[in-house]
């Protein structure tokens, strides 16, 4: 029997040292033997952030103001360990040519540094201490919870601010009912679930003049959004390599969105920004092939040393597909292989746009302000997103639905006659909770297996009728279908053309009415545009 507070230690402040600098875990070591370390102002370091989540963007500073760990020594077994951060910000911008090749420097260096440890310590490698092998520090590692209060984002591009704030975030183990609880972790068929709940999301979008300052700060995009993340991941551990299930969801109840004239053309950029936008690539050093045999060699090891040296985003991060790995051959007669899939769901979703224009208020000074006069507004229910990928098969399918939706006027161009008011409605939404229908949010399916999962033309018209469409949205509904049709005994074309060959993509685009009013309001807004 070993002692838990001589693994579990170093482990939790190793994860505080990979991401802070100058820390010295040592003067922790004492007050977390005691349940409770807290560290205060603490600089993030920020290329391995972007390093451990292959951002887009450039972190130009990252800094948390403090930092606890409680570890409940007497109850390990029962409750989580707890992370607790208050106050963590970060402001980040696009890379230029530089941060480029900082960053790819880093992604070498730190290539051949895994390497070293691996060639000067082949014996941890290849046999796992009791860290790693434990089954009790391996669910007390994968229970961790972490709890963020009060999230601060900036990003700069040119003319535009954004500014991103979140002030609870939870992340935690779910049980079967997705509430937080402690997990097992099964040592053969491993079912892992997490949660991640964001309270109050608010999004701002400014402009800042030549000087770089925001002379008037308009109302947020997004005030006070509340989200619900669901990831789910089953595997085998004698076959991580051809069966693995990942399931991503987000929920959110209302999402309400104001735009103002002013902010229009800053969103269309971002939105063109964020199109164009890519992770970082991995890049390999050509100009030295020993550090190539090194990586590679270092890929295979590190598969069997799972458990140790794990980022503190682990948790999250390592629930996320990874598609990259050797894939032994597959028969599309049986569902083996990774899947994945995502879903995004909406019960209500709000877009207002507004008129707005700066003027002097003298009453208070003469200060610059915004005065906002609402034009229109477009309420959509009941929609959801989902892209399903069964790789070794090669299928891919998106769906996509739409269970109600509402376009009014406002302000001035609204009109008095309630028929009239609308200029675009649907019939009232019955099923409130079907477009949910089979995804991580409905209480009624087994989250687990996978005939949410087609592999086969047939078994998934069968399964996703026109009718059943309807049924999960019955305004409009639309999916798209890439898959592979089983390939003749013989052919004349060569086998590279011949894989070319069978990819097949259909679409299916479904509605159950949609009702336009051409009114005096319609031709009011169209005149006062």
């Amino acid at each position: 029997m070993f002692k838990l507070e001589s693994y579990i230690t170093p482990i939790l402040l190793s994860y505080v040292a990979k991401y802070v600098k100058n820390f010295r875990d040592e003067d922790a070591q004492v007050s977390l033997w005691e349940g409770e370390v807290t560290f205060q102002n603490l600089d993030l370091r920020l290329e391995v952030l972007e390093e451990e989540l292959n951002l887009p963007v450039e972190l130009v500073s990252g800094h948390i103001h403090e930092l606890s760990i409680l570890v409940p020594w007497t109850k390990l077994m029962s409750e989580p360990v707890k992370i607790v951060i208050n106050t963590i910000e970060f402001v980040a911008k696009l890379p230029d040519s530089e941060s480029k090749q900082r960053r790819a420097s880093f992604q070498r260096e730190q290539r051949r540094k895994s390497k070293r440890e691996s060639v000067e310590q082949p014996d941890q490698t290849k046999s796992p201490g009791p860290a790693s092998s434990s089954s009790v520090v391996n669910k007390i590692i994968n229970n961790i919870s972490l709890q963020c209060h009060n999230i601060i984002l900036k990003y700069v591009e040119d003319d535009i601010v954004v500014s991103m704030n979140v002030q609870t975030l939870n992340f935690s183990s779910a049980g079967e009912d997705w509430k937080p609880t402690m997990v097992d972790i099964h040592p053969v068929s491993v079912v892992m679930r997490k949660l991640l709940q964001v309270s109050d999301l608010t999004i701002c979008l400014d402009k800042r003049n030549t000087a770089g300052r925001i002379e008037v700060c308009q109302e947020p995009v997004l005030y006070r959004c509340t989200l619900e993340c669901r990831v789910l991941r089953k595997y085998n551990a004698n076959t991580v390599s051809t069966t693995s299930t990942t399931r991503i969801g987000v929920f959110t109840k209302s999402l309400d969105i104001n735009v103002s004239s002013l902010q229009f053309p800053m969103v269309m950029r971002l939105v063109k920004m964020l199109l164009e936008l890519k992770p970082a690539e991995f890049e390999e050093d050509p100009q030295n092939p020993e550090d190539q045999e090194a990586v590679a060699e270092g890929s295979e090891s590190q598969q069997g040393n799972e458990s140790a040296g794990r980022s503190v985003f682990w948790w999250a991060w390592s629930l996320l597909p990874s598609f990259d790995t050797e894939e032994p051959s597959s028969s599309c007669d049986t569902p083996t292989g990774h899947a994945f899939d995502l879903g995004v769901y909406a019960e209500e979703l709000n877009f207002q746009l507004k008129n707005s224009e700066y003027f002097t208020d003298q009453s208070m000074g003469g200060i610059k302000r915004i005065r906002y006069t609402p034009i229109l507004r477009i309420s959509l229910g009941g929609l959801y997103y989902e892209r399903t990928i069964l790789k070794e098969c090669d299928w891919a399918n998106v769906k996509a639905g739409l269970s109600s939706m509402c376009m009014e006027p406002l302000g001035a161009y609204r009109s008095d006659d309630p028929v009239d008011r609308n200029l675009v409605n649907t019939q009232e939404f019955q099923q409130e909770r079907s477009f949910i229908d089979k995804s991580l949010f409905d209480e009624n399916y087994m989250f687990a297996d996978r005939s949410w999962c087609s592999y086969n033309y047939a078994d998934y018209v069968a399964r996703n009728t026109d009718e059943y469409m309807l049924f999960r949205s019955p305004v409009l509904a639309f999916d798209v279908i890439e898959h592979r049709v089983p390939k003749p005994s013989s052919h004349p074309v060569a086998e590279s053309q011949l894989r070319d060959l069978g990819v097949r993509i259909q679409y299916r685009l479904l509605s159950a009415g949609i009702t336009f009013h051409f009114s005096q309001s319609f031709v009011q807004v169209k005149k006062n545009r």
